[in-house]
């Protein structure tokens, strides 16, 4: 079984989104290669912990 990546930051501007549940305002098809980063462990409590905040449109 393959695991789908829940959670992807955008170090631009330190949003988290969560691939799951984004929508078309979230704009993460424009986030930059080199901005893109992933947690570990893939949860939204490690993102906040690495200083990113929660998108408003996919993370209400």
């Amino acid at each position: 079984m393959l695991d789908m990546v829940g959670y992807l930051g955008n170090k631009s501007d330190m949003v988290v989104h969560h691939l799951a549940t984004m929508v078309p305002d979230c704009k993460i098809y424009y986030v930059k290669k080199e901005d893109k980063i992933y947690f570990v462990p893939d949860i939204l409590e490690e993102a906040v912990k690495e200083k990113f905040s929660p998108c408003k449109h996919c993370l209400k």
